[in-house]
């Protein structure tokens, strides 16, 4: 961009000497202009001054060419207005308002409208207002992306410290509940939906939760999401698991239901332990409670790894092909309730071959299905293997 031209240099120059007379002016028509400026808490008088002082001087200096282009004051300005929560439309404006008047004092000072220098200093003058506007816009979002970074920095904490013991300060959960504007009293539940640590969050389940009157926070931790729950009511918190489903294709786990966020820690640990009992890949939701066997595998997972090699040992040991033909067998034996013709409807094979597969796993482990005791063995072992594996690396 082109410099002032010297025969138009002492006419913008003259306004340098009246720049805090002028500044008094702006403030006051900016702020009769826009209620922005005028309301408590956002900028103050000083600010305002200081930042109208600031950008008509760098304005005014660069148009009589007596100063380089400086556009700090139009950054600084636009990082404050956005601080202070002014709106960008006030910030335009503030500076359409800061040339026009520009304008009119060049005007004041000319020799009349057809003095040939205000033609020169008019053009030069809006693309000034321009470029400092564009600068302030810029620092504008610049800020706005900051600070909605800080601010969900900020919330990330809050919410991850939901999830904290806070059994020596009890009144901490009740703090970080206010801050996040969630209630105090009403109907919980914690959720853990076993993803890995890269894997997003459905980012519509947060809505639909909200869509049948729940609000939920949610922590992504290193091995999975967990969520916070909250409903004016425990049958709001019952439609959870159909909702999450609908969105989730991991392991959930729910834990029950609870009136007092001091509950959040324990009910962490039942989310968690539902979560593990569902077989790893599946895509199931499991409320705490609903799978007692298994959360009692997956509390102790080295115990139940044992007893699924000490039983299953030698069937575990066969062929994968033979292996997971009579693992299978053993699984649709109790999934129909004992019944050989069930089972072999189920798997497509023959009674003779159900019967066969049954006698195999009796053989191999020394247990029989038709045994109470023994086939309570073999479930408690198959349901570990399954949610589980077994302590050998072959398996």
């Amino acid at each position: 961009m082109s410099t002032s031209a010297p025969s138009v240099a002492p006419l913008a120059a003259a306004l340098a000497d009246s720049v805090e007379a002028m500044t008094d002016i702006l403030v006051d028509r900016i702020v009769a202009a826009d209620p922005s400026y005028g309301e408590p808490g956002l900028l103050t008088a000083d600010q305002l001054y200081r930042t109208c002082l600031e950008n008509l001087t760098a304005v005014i200096g660069a148009l009589g060419g007596a100063q380089p282009l400086r556009l700090q004051p139009a950054r600084d300005a636009g990082r404050l207005k956005a601080e202070q929560g002014i709106p960008v439309a006030s910030l335009l404006h503030a500076y359409r308002l800061g040339g026009r008047l520009i304008w009119e004092e060049l005007t004041r000072w000319s020799a009349g409208p057809g003095d040939a220098r205000l033609h020169d200093l008019a053009t030069r003058l809006w693309e000034l207002v321009d470029l400092y506007s564009d600068a302030a816009v810029e620092a504008y979002r610049e800020t706005e992306v900051l600070l909605a970074h800080s601010d969900a920095q900020f919330q990330s904490r809050l919410i991850r410290t939901l999830f904290d013991d806070h059994s020596g300060n009890p009144a901490r959960v009740l703090d970080v509940l206010r801050a996040l504007g969630l209630p105090e009293r009403g109907a919980f539940a914690v959720v853990a939906i076993d993803t890995e640590p890269t894997a997003p969050l459905p980012g519509k389940l947060t809505a639909a939760l909200q869509d049948i009157g729940i609000r939920s926070v949610w922590d992504a931790q290193i091995d999975a999401y967990i969520g916070l729950l909250s409903a004016a009511s425990p049958v709001a918190i019952e439609r959870a698991p159909a909702t999450i489903s609908a969105f989730v294709t991991d392991r959930v786990g729910l834990s029950a239901g609870f009136s007092t966020p001091h509950l959040i820690t324990a009910a962490l640990t039942e989310a968690r332990l539902a979560s593990r009992s569902a077989r790893p890949g599946s895509a199931v939701t499991v409320r705490f409670g609903e799978e007692p066997v298994a959360h009692l595998l997956v509390a102790v997972p080295e115990t139940g790894r044992r007893v699924a090699a000490q039983i299953l040992g030698p069937l575990l040991d066969l062929p994968a092909g033979e292996r997971d033909d009579l693992i299978g067998a053993l699984e649709s034996w109790y999934r129909c309730g004992g019944s050989a013709a069930a089972v072999a409807e189920a798997t497509h094979c023959h009674r003779n071959t159900v019967r066969y597969r049954l006698r195999k796993i009796r053989d191999l482990t020394g247990r029989d299905t038709t045994d109470p005791r023994q086939s309570a063995e073999l479930y408690l072992a198959l349901e570990a293997f399954g949610l589980l594996g077994s302590d050998s690396p072959e398996h």
